[in-house]
């Protein structure tokens, strides 16, 4: 038993590593997010994190995931609730770095009319760190959209990239942009959508999403963003 406790203790007290990526699916069991053609959020964007690192480790860049169970990483009993919203997003962003970048992977939710593909940066950090934020999140946005388009034919309508200030919410859409590195979160086409929830059912979507963007990380990371000609 005491070995067995101060095993724990090193391991707890051991730094964490610096990763080049950091991959947070996300949702848990405790806020499933969206729903839609049979499918839960939480579980999808859990598949899609793993295959995302396995092309990015394929890549030979280190990889770690916020989550690799469907727990959430906080005392998560309500997930309406702004305070707990923040609350775990917090160890969520703790479990993220050290590292060079951090994606967020979301699917979206909305009428059934509405689909394709968004991503979200954060533009109130300092000019410089919203210039990467949205560079990294244009060039995500870029490659899911060719991805789907090569890939299963699917002519994504491309929704941009936008602010996560956008949906009106007094702390920003998403708690998980504070972080300390570039960072952008991917709504990967809407679950409440039936043509895109059906066609999220097929391996083969999720293998494109998964190539769109390790694409866009490998061209963010290889130092060639874009203009961010979308800053405003």
């Amino acid at each position: 038993m005491l070995a067995a406790l101060l095993a724990a203790l090193v391991l707890f007290t051991q730094p964490i590593l610096a990763v080049d990526v950091a991959l947070d699916p996300g949702h848990s069991r405790a806020d499933i997010g969206s729903v839609g053609g049979g499918l839960r959020e939480y579980q999808l964007t859990l598949d899609l994190a793993r295959r995302v690192r396995t092309r990015l480790e394929s890549a030979h860049l280190s990889v770690r995931l916020t989550r690799e169970d469907d727990q959430p990483l906080s005392a998560y009993t309500n997930p309406l609730a702004t305070e707990q919203i923040q609350a775990e997003q917090q160890p969520r962003i703790a479990a993220a770095v050290p590292s060079r970048i951090y994606v967020s992977l979301h699917f979206n939710v909305g009428p059934t009319q509405l689909r394709a593909t968004e991503t979200y940066f954060n533009p109130e950090r300092a000019p410089e760190a919203a210039t990467a934020d949205y560079s990294l999140g244009a060039l995500l946005q870029e490659h899911v959209v060719e991805a789907l388009a090569a890939e299963v034919g699917y002519a994504s309508l491309d929704r941009g990239v936008k602010s996560d200030l956008a949906a009106g919410k007094p702390y920003g859409h998403f708690f998980g942009l504070r972080g300390p590195v570039p960072s952008a979160l991917v709504e990967n086409l809407f679950l409440s959508n039936p043509d895109e929830g059906a066609l999220l059912r097929d391996d083969a979507t999720l293998d494109a999403l998964a190539d769109g963007c390790a694409q866009g990380v490998l061209e963010y990371l290889a130092g060639a963003p874009p203009a961010a000609d979308g800053l405003e």
